[in-house]
């Protein structure tokens, strides 16, 4: 009799679930996730955390101090708000900092490449564990923070991390926003990230002022007389990662007034070229981005390959890195706040196009290599 009454409590739980006044939270791009709310409970879908990944998943929060619902399937049950939360990417950091919640990192996967000022100085006062050794997660250390939440995300392959962390039982949330093509669909997991902290409303507002000021330049990129032939990145170990022209970058390039000389492709990822392959249209570049990691000179570039001395564009020093930032250690503040903050990265691209459209401006992100 008492199996028959579990029974149907269960199930009057499920259809009072399912029938509650439900309300999705609306953004103002379209993204890979989406948030319902149903009573207290917030259900978070992660629609496709890697290109390819076949299925999505599902976190359900539920209110600190309760216990978790009965009834709704979820690939991780999570209280909210969380107070200990461990991030395995530099992306997330900005996110929480936007949020206030940055004391509430208690790890990071390698402290060497975080730049935020105020998180490296809660690592060097002892306050925040490095998670990762060898490239690997340290288990023993993550389950001894006992963090409510570990911010992931997935590639697919052999580098992934989070099945390790999955099988020991640890709260992890993969999160998807790395493979989003739009500038501003990548900032919005903001919000995705908000509301493990209940703190989504703010994130929101945050996000649609990102969105009207990136929308701003656009427009005034789009009245731009020229449009500068752009070249990015550069080789390593004999193979050239260009970005397709459904990339993240190409859309970056194109709402900045750029013709990228990628842009006739359809990969949303990178094309592995060789330099031979790529020398004839960067012959044609009026400006070259991103050419390579600790490029400081005019003669680094030159010294990556005697043939780059050829190209016009290094000739009358038309080249760019988005170095500006860097913490002592070796963290680039564009790996880690410029996914929150495409506008600031647009206002950069659209001063080293269009100079003109740009006047006083400062940059944040990107250097103009000199000799």
């Amino acid at each position: 009799m008492r199996r028959i009454y579990a029974f149907l409590l269960m199930a009057l739980c499920f259809v009072t679930l399912t029938a509650a006044q439900q309300t999705t939270l609306k953004l103002p791009r379209k993204a890979g996730f989406s948030i319902e709310y149903a009573g207290t409970l917030k259900i978070l879908t992660v629609q496709e955390p890697w290109p390819g990944a076949g299925s999505s998943r599902r976190y359900v929060l539920y209110p600190r101090g309760s216990t978790p619902p009965q009834g709704i399937k979820a690939d991780r049950f999570i209280q909210y708000p969380v107070q200990r939360v461990v991030t395995y990417s530099t992306t997330y950091i900005s996110a929480l900092e936007a949020l206030d919640a940055l004391d509430a990192i208690v790890g990071v996967d390698s402290a060497g490449y975080v730049y935020s000022p105020a998180l490296r100085q809660r690592i060097a006062a002892g306050q925040i564990a490095e998670t990762s050794r060898n490239w690997m997660p340290d288990i023993e250390r993550l389950i001894a923070l006992k963090p409510d939440v570990i911010f992931n995300f997935g590639l697919g392959n052999e580098w992934d991390t989070f099945p390790k962390m999955q099988e020991a039982g640890l709260p992890v949330v993969l999160l998807g926003e790395w493979a989003e093509q739009d500038p501003l669909a990548r900032a919005s997991w903001i919000v995705f990230i908000g509301a493990f902290f209940d703190r989504e409303k703010a994130a929101l507002q945050k996000f649609e002022a990102i969105t009207t000021a990136y929308d701003q330049l656009k427009t005034r990129a789009a009245a731009a007389a020229t449009r500068p032939k752009v070249l990015v990145n550069g080789p390593f170990g004999g193979v050239w990662s260009v970005s397709g022209g459904q990339s993240y970058m190409a859309r970056l390039l194109a709402d900045a007034g750029a013709e990228y000389l990628w842009a006739d492709t359809r990969e949303t990822g990178g094309i592995n070229l060789s330099v031979e392959a790529v020398f004839p249209r960067a012959l044609t570049a009026d400006v070259w981005l991103n050419p390579a990691y600790g490029i400081r000179t005019l003669a680094d570039v030159r010294t990556l390959d005697p043939r780059f001395a050829a190209l016009p564009v290094v000739q009358k020093g038309a080249v760019w890195n988005n170095d500006l930032r860097m913490s002592p250690g070796g963290g680039n503040d564009y790996f880690e706040s410029a996914v929150l903050q495409p506008h600031l990265v647009l206002a950069d691209l659209i001063a080293i196009l269009h100079p003109e459209l740009m006047p006083g401006h400062r940059f944040v992100y990107y250097r103009k290599i000199g000799e």
